[in-house]
């Protein structure tokens, strides 16, 4: 597997020679990955030996983010990683306060209908049903989604 420099994003900023272990250790423990295209964010801690951690972050989730947040990929790695809430918790302010047209959505699945599983969705705050499909299909990947609901505020 060739590993995309544009896809890994370290905690910090490495030396020359820290860079280049980081980045052999990282090519020789994804050689047989067959993770194709994810994002990897390291976690290069100050005594380096022995403290290497790889998280994959698929590609979906890091675009869908980046396009939410008018930034690069690299950047929004970094916010899921450093900052996993910021966006749910910017749109649930942004919304509470009434800044924007966000609506609240939920979900019902083919288990809901049928009355399987307890499986309890969290809420998604977005623009309109089709965005909130896509965040329910494609970032907490639920398959057998029925329907997307508008929630109605309580008075």
């Amino acid at each position: 597997m060739r590993l995309d420099p544009k896809r890994v994003v370290f905690n910090r900023k490495l030396s020359l020679t820290e860079a280049v272990q980081a980045y052999s250790i990282l090519v020789d423990t994804l050689k047989d990955s067959k993770d194709k295209g994810m994002y990897y964010y390291v976690i290069v801690q100050l005594d380096f030996i022995d403290n290497l951690f790889v998280e994959a972050v698929a590609p979906e989730e890091v675009h869908w983010l980046a396009n939410k947040l008018s930034v690069d990929d690299r950047q929004a790695l970094v916010c899921i990683m450093e900052f996993p809430s910021f966006w749910e918790d910017l749109k649930d302010h942004l919304y509470n306060c009434e800044i924007n047209n966000y609506k609240r959505f939920s979900v019902f699945t083919k288990n809901d209908l049928m009355g399987e599983g307890n499986r309890v969705w969290e809420e998604y705050i977005g623009e309109d049903e089709e965005d909130a499909y896509y965040f329910y299909s494609n970032i907490l990947l639920i398959q057998d989604i029925v329907s997307i609901i508008e929630m109605e505020d309580e008075v």
